[in-house]
């Protein structure tokens, strides 16, 4: 398994996943343009040539947000979520990153246990923020700190 930082080509792998995993699936186009554009945080992990997961997010130093971690139904339970989460922070440190945002919806256990044990904290609630099906977002904050390195 390879992490890197995300490439046009991935576009395809990435969208093919947000088809099958999100209910409001970003599109390839929209996948492809942030990858090109500057400041992005996108990275893919691939095996076999396949992408198995993905991050992407924007920096803008001092501070990042996290748009989408997902991970092949097939291929989680295994670490890869945290382990390419981890590469993503610690790959764009170097750009500056202190502060990192992400919203969650409120019923994805699974992920708020992820961007927990990472620690990332709950700062907010925006409530009805998300449709299809309906449902509140935690907003999350990872900070650096002096016990928590980046």
């Amino acid at each position: 398994m390879e992490f890197r930082r995300s490439i046009p080509a991935d576009a395809t792998g990435i969208a093919r996943l947000e088809e099958e995993i999100f209910s409001d699936a970003w599109s390839y186009r929209d996948i492809q343009n942030l990858i090109c554009t500057e400041g992005a945080m996108c990275f893919t992990a691939i095996d076999g040539g396949e992408v198995i997961a993905y991050v992407l997010g924007r920096l803008i130093a001092p501070e990042g947000e996290i748009y989408r971690v997902a991970v092949a139904p097939a291929k989680r339970q295994r670490g890869i979520g945290y382990r390419l989460l981890d590469y993503s922070v610690k790959t764009s440190k170097g750009q500056g990153l202190e502060r990192l945002f992400l919203e969650v919806r409120s019923r994805n256990i699974p992920a708020i246990r992820l961007y927990t044990a990472y620690g990332f904290k709950e700062i907010g609630t925006r409530k009805k923020y998300y449709k299809n099906p309906e449902d509140d977002a935690i907003v999350m904050l990872r900070a650096h700190s002096s016990d928590m390195q980046f």
